[in-house]
């Protein structure tokens, strides 16, 4: 192949994150923009051809096709929504590769944005150099994606991963997800500061409840520490089942730091099986917010061949 880029994108509730990955892996004209996706079905459609053409201007060279992340469920086969995401509200099992390919002129690799984050990270961040790794996004919910010799776990419609919807909750707080007792409005972000509200904190974002556990609020420590042991009965789970050379955490959480992957390291030993955790490394997400890009444009150079 003689292109020099792929397009790689990666489509949020909130903003579409844009740019450009050459072969090696290197990103350039990094953008992002709201991607209209409470407006309509064709909204974020639009917003990401206005990004493409964009990229293609700036690419000054060729580009042979175009990855993207997106919340949900995509079918590996097909590149297909498969059900609905919260996320996406006026998108229901779309045929999205297919239409996205229409919209663009160009061909196109979808895949969940989770999954194009974990192979970001195991491709050049933090899991860089392992043979089999788990990468936890945390936000909204908890995000999870599967990498094992280079390629993504997708399972057989593409659902594998979804650690955070286990019936590992106390089931106070019901999830949108259907499953009973799921404990991911307990080990999220988001799940964090609604708890925090609801003690009488308070706290704009997950960081403010660490902040006020750091300081010895004792209701933040409470939150905090449950947080993490819920988090932590997740990473067990995936280390049991799975047996990763490491653990990658990312999202706006894990910028916590060590208050966070200590409580993190205490739970995998309660939770995790002694010979799962010899040489388990249990890391920090490296790519930031750029990993889900990264990620999208590395599927479409590995779709390419």
């Amino acid at each position: 192949m003689n292109d020099d880029w792929m397009i790689a994108l990666d489509l949020g509730g909130t903003d579409l994150k844009a740019g450009l990955l050459d072969k090696a892996g290197t990103l350039a004209h990094f953008t992002r923009r709201p991607s209209r996706t409470l407006e309509s079905a064709d909204a974020p459609l639009e917003v990401i051809a206005e990004a493409v053409e964009e990229l293609r201007a700036r690419s000054g060279s060729r580009v042979g096709g175009a990855g993207l992340g997106s919340p949900g469920v995509i079918h590996p086969a097909t590149g297909a929504l498969v059900g609905r995401t919260p996320h996406l509200p006026h998108w229901d099992s779309i045929a999205l590769r297919e239409r996205l390919g229409e919209w663009l002129g160009l061909p196109v690799s979808v895949d969940n944005d989770a999954n194009c984050a974990a192979l970001a990270e195991s491709t050049l961040g933090a899991a860089r150099g392992t043979r089999v790794s788990v990468t936890v996004t945390l936000g909204t919910g908890v995000g999870c994606g599967i990498v094992a010799e280079g390629r993504v776990l997708r399972g057989a419609f593409g659902g594998a991963g979804e650690l955070g919807h286990l019936p590992l909750g106390s089931g106070r707080y019901p999830c949108r997800c259907g499953v009973e007792n799921c404990v991911e409005p307990e080990a999220s972000a988001s799940g964090l500061v609604e708890m925090a509200r609801e003690a009488g904190l308070d706290a704009p974002d997950a960081a403010a409840v660490f902040a006020a556990a750091a300081r010895g609020d004792a209701r933040a420590v409470k939150l905090v520490d449950h947080m993490a042991d819920r988090l932590g009965a997740l990473l067990g789970v995936a280390v049991n089942l799975i047996n990763p050379e490491a653990v990658v955490v990312g999202g706006g959480v894990a910028q916590a730091g060590e208050p966070l992957f200590t409580r993190l390291g205490r739970a995998l030993e309660r939770y995790a099986l002694a010979s799962h955790r010899q040489g388990l490394r249990l890391v920090p997400a490296a790519l930031g917010e750029r990993a889900g890009v990264i990620g999208a444009g590395l599927l479409a150079w590995q779709a390419a061949g």
